[in-house]
C-alpha cells in the first residue's frame, strides 16, 4: 500500500472555497482553519504511527469543524457544542462522498458532549487531538495574557513581607 502525505489528502479540501473562508472566523483564539488543519495534521501523524485508517481520519478530521458561525444566527449559543457537527456534517455531505469512518469522525469529535459515542479507534484519536489542540490553542493565544498578569499578580504578592 502506498503511502500518502499529509499534503495530498488535504489539498483538495483546503483549497475549497468554503474551506478557506473558515479563514475569516476565530475559534480559541486563532481562525477556525488553523484549527481544523492542526487537529488533522495530529491525527495523521498518529493514525499514521498506529496503522489506522489516516487517509479517512486526516479527511475526518479536517472537516470536523466544516461551517460558519452564520449557520447560528436563528440557533442558541448553548447548543453549539451539540449543534456543529451536524452542520459540518450535511456541509461536508454536500460537497464530499464521504465513508462511514469519515461521517462518525465529524458526528462524534465532541464526544461526551452531544452523548454520540465514537465507533470506531480513528474517531477517538480525534476527539482526543481536536480536545488537546483546543486546549492548546486556549492557553497559547486566549488566555495567555491573562495568565500572564495573574501569575505576575502572584509574584508580586508573595513577595510581599508581611
Amino acid at each position: 500500500m502506498k503511502k500518502v502525505s499529509f499534503e495530498n489528502i488535504s489539498k483538495e479540501i483546503v483549497e475549497e472555497s468554503k474551506y478557506k473562508s473558515l479563514n475569516q472566523e476565530y475559534h480559541h483564539g486563532i481562525t477556525r482553519y488553523i484549527h481544523s488543519v492542526r487537529v488533522a495534521r495530529n491525527t495523521y501523524y498518529i493514525t499514521k504511527f498506529l496503522h489506522l485508517n489516516y487517509q479517512e481520519a486526516t479527511v475526518g478530521a479536517l472537516l470536523h469543524d466544516y461551517f460558519n458561525e452564520v449557520e447560528y444566527l436563528d440557533k442558541v449559543w448553548l447548543d453549539k457544542p451539540r449543534l456543529h457537527p451536524f452542520l459540518s456534517l450535511n456541509n461536508a455531505t454536500k460537497k464530499y462522498n464521504l465513508t462511514d469512518l469519515e461521517k462518525n469522525i465529524i458526528m462524534t469529535h465532541m464526544f461526551p458532549i452531544g452523548g454520540i459515542k465514537p465507533l470506531y479507534l480513528e474517531s477517538w484519536v480525534v476527539t482526543l487531538v481536536d480536545k488537546a489542540v483546543a486546549i492548546d490553542e486556549y492557553f497559547k493565544n486566549k488566555f495567555k495574557d491573562k495568565f500572564v498578569v495573574w501569575f505576575l499578580f502572584l509574584i508580586n504578592f508573595m513577595s510581599i513581607k508581611i
